[in-house]
C-alpha cells in the first residue's frame, strides 16, 4: 500500500491534511524521515507518525520439532495442532511452509513472512526435504535404484525428481526428495511392498533440525 493512503486511512485523513503531515516531517519508515508519498510500504515497515506508531508488524521465522500425533494446521476440531505449541500471542499470525502428516515427527517451519515460505514450497524452488525412514523389510538396491532415478506417480501425472538415498541399515536411511506429493515417500516405498513404521524430518533445504531441539519445542531464526 502507499504510504500515503496508509497515513491517511489511519487518521481518517484527507489528501490535503495527509500530505501536510508529509511536508512537516512528521512521517518515519524504519526510523527515517520519509518524503515520498508514494512510497510503497512493506507488511513488515515500522511506520510513525509523530512519535505514535501506525505500523510494526514483526517479521517471524520458526522452527519446531513436530511431535507425534499433532497436526500439522493452523487450527483443528479435534487435534493439537502445532499452533497450539507456541504459546505467544502472535502465534495466530504464523502459517505453515509445508505440512507432515499427524504421525509424522521432525522439522517444520512456521511464519508470517510468504516470501520466505514460498523459498521453500514453490515446486519451481526444487528444494530437498531430508528424512530419517525406517521401514518394515529390507531395504534393496531396486528399491534404491528406483528411487534414483525418479518414480512415476499415475495420481499426479508426474515423475518424481531423483531422490538421493543414503543406506543406514537393512531397514533404514535418509532420503532427500525434492517434492510433497501426498504420502509420497509411504506411496514410494508401498511400490516394493515395505511399509513405512517410522518417518522423521530431519532438513529442509539449508535449514537443519538442531540436534537439542526436543520434540514440541520451537525457535526462531535468521
Amino acid at each position: 500500500m502507499r504510504i500515503d493512503r496508509l497515513i491517511g486511512k489511519w487518521g481518517g485523513w484527507g489528501k490535503r491534511r495527509t500530505r501536510e503531515r508529509f511536508e512537516a516531517g512528521e512521517i518515519f519508515v524504519n526510523g527515517l524521515c520519509m518524503e515520498d508519498r508514494a512510497y510503497e510500504v512493506g507488511k513488515f515497515d515500522r511506520v510513525e507518525i509523530g512519535g505514535a506508531i501506525v505500523q510494526a508488524r514483526t517479521r517471524r521465522r520458526l522452527i519446531l520439532n513436530k511431535p507425534a500425533g499433532v497436526v500439522s494446521a493452523t487450527t483443528d476440531a479435534e487435534h493439537q495442532t502445532v499452533i497450539d505449541l507456541i504459546k505467544e500471542e502472535w502465534a495466530s499470525e504464523l502459517h505453515l511452509a509445508g505440512r507432515l502428516d499427524r504421525f509424522t515427527t521432525g522439522l517444520m517451519i512456521l511464519t508470517n513472512d510468504s516470501a520466505f515460505s514460498e523459498s521453500f514450497t514453490e515446486p519451481e524452488k526444487k528444494v530437498g526435504k531430508r528424512y530419517l525412514v525406517t521401514v518394515n523389510g529390507d531395504i534393496e538396491p531396486a528399491v534404491v535404484s528406483s528411487f534414483e532415478k525418479g518414480m512415476w506417480f499415475a495420481k499426479e501425472q508426474v515423475t518424481t525428481a531423483p531422490a538421493i538415498v543414503e543406506l543406514l541399515s537393512e531397514n533404514q536411511c535418509r532420503l532427500t526428495i525434492y517434492e510433497g506429493k501426498h504420502h509420497q515417500i509411504k506411496r514410494m516405498f508401498a511400490r516394493f511392498d515395505l511399509k513405512v513404521t517410522a518417518l522423521h524430518r530431519e532438513a529442509i533445504g539449508h535449514i537443519e533440525l538442531p540436534d537439542d531441539l526436543a520434540a514440541g519445542q520451537w525457535r526462531e531464526v535468521d
